[in-house]
């Protein structure tokens, strides 16, 4: 499933992919994200896509748990 950093980035997504015309961005904060849709992404063995991008929309595709870890590592880094 994917899930962009920022609304542009999923703009420029839905203005250009003709499978994604239509959609509106949501905004997702980290708690949420992590507690809700994370858990609900990994119980039915689902991948996260992460800035997915181009005429395609195509990018990486990362475990739950490995999103998770990832950011809570950037966050770390950022509080210093």
């Amino acid at each position: 499933m994917p899930f962009w950093s920022s609304s542009s980035r999923a703009g420029k997504v839905i203005a250009n992919v003709v499978a994604y015309a239509g959609f509106e961005p949501v905004a997702i904060g980290w708690d949420e994200f992590r507690d809700n849709w994370l858990t609900g992404l990994a119980r039915d063995g689902l991948l996260v896509g992460i800035n997915w991008s181009g005429k395609k929309a195509t990018g990486y595709d990362l475990e739950p748990h490995e999103v998770k870890t990832n950011v809570e590592a950037i966050m770390i880094l950022s509080d210093r």
